[in-house]
């Protein structure tokens, strides 16, 4: 008897937008375009004729069916990454899955990898992109790159990076307001002049004005993007200042493609932490991982001064 099934494409993007609760961080876990998740979502409701999800605005909510739905996709891919990892132990491969936050995964261990391959020739790393800390036993993922505090239960946690952020902007917007690199390091005056961009929120620039001895002040709020890679796009674009994390930057400030227009920084308490679970502690590959990312880290201007935290769960 054959199965009645829908594109197995479509199914992946529901599942993802579905688990992840967002269109774009579907997008970015699958490597495709938002449009393209959309428009599997919505072939896939055409399929079944059914409304899988309510829309209001940019927001997206599972319908009842779609939640009726969601657990049963998920399982079954679950199972289907599970059976293509025990065939490659299998046939002598190993494999790491890891999960990082797409800034994190661009920034700081693509342009790495490499070096890992040279340390475990034999591995291969199956680089997962999520915002959201991996489930680490129905997602199949081994270790993650988090930011936060290190206070994930039932969790290792390894702190590779600190978290302060400064100002950076490119030449040409700097040329474009009548500045020149001669002009740096910038008041907290001039700074306010130009567009400022963040991350996630304008309230970090509040924070940082205060920080650099001017509260109060008006500037000119940007655009906010969920995103580091995406904001550091952006500034390199001449398109405005962002408040980013010089580590995730660390390319495009070499390159002089971006300059630091103050030297005063947002201390944070958090930072990006190496994340596994108790059950990980003791496996060979995890900890090989372990060791290259923070010898890695190490080299860079932006590495954090190196600590773990084991907790229970």
């Amino acid at each position: 008897m054959s199965r009645q099934l829908p594109p197995l494409t479509a199914l992946r993007a529901f599942e993802a937008a579905a688990r992840l609760g967002g269109v774009s961080k579907a997008a970015d876990e699958l490597h495709v375009t938002h449009a393209a998740i959309s428009h599997q979502i919505r072939a896939l409701e055409e399929w079944f004729g059914l409304s899988l999800f309510d829309r209001t605005g940019r927001q997206i909510r599972l319908t009842e069916t779609g939640a009726r739905l969601l657990s049963p996709i998920s399982a079954a891919f679950d199972g289907i990454a599970n059976a293509v990892k025990l065939v490659c132990e299998d046939a002598g491969q190993k494999v790491l899955t890891v999960s990082a936050a797409p800034s994190v995964a661009y920034k700081l261990l693509v342009p790495r990898l490499g070096s890992f391959a040279a340390t475990e020739p034999d591995v291969e790393v199956h680089l997962h992109h999520s915002v959201a800390l991996a489930n680490f036993v129905s997602d199949g993922v081994d270790v993650a790159v988090r930011f936060g505090r290190g206070d994930w239960p039932g969790t290792v946690s390894k702190r590779i990076m600190d978290g302060f952020a400064q100002p950076f902007a490119s030449p040409m917007l700097l040329q474009g307001a009548g500045f020149t690199r001669a002009d740096l390091p910038l008041t907290p005056e001039q700074i306010a002049t130009l567009p400022l961009h963040h991350e996630d929120s304008t309230e970090f620039w509040r924070i940082w004005f205060e920080k650099a001895g001017a509260p109060g002040l008006r500037f000119r709020r940007g655009a906010v993007f969920h995103d580091a890679a995406s904001i550091l796009n952006v500034a390199v674009a001449g398109q405005g200042v962002v408040l980013a994390r010089p580590a995730l930057a660390e390319s495009e400030l070499s390159s002089g493609m971006l300059v630091a227009l103050s030297g005063v920084k947002i201390e944070e308490d958090a930072g990006y932490y190496l994340v596994y679970p108790h059950a990980k502690a003791s496996d060979p590959l995890v900890r090989s991982f372990a060791a290259w990312v923070i010898a890695e880290l190490a080299q860079s201007g932006g590495a954090a001064r190196y600590s773990d935290k084991a907790l229970g769960p």
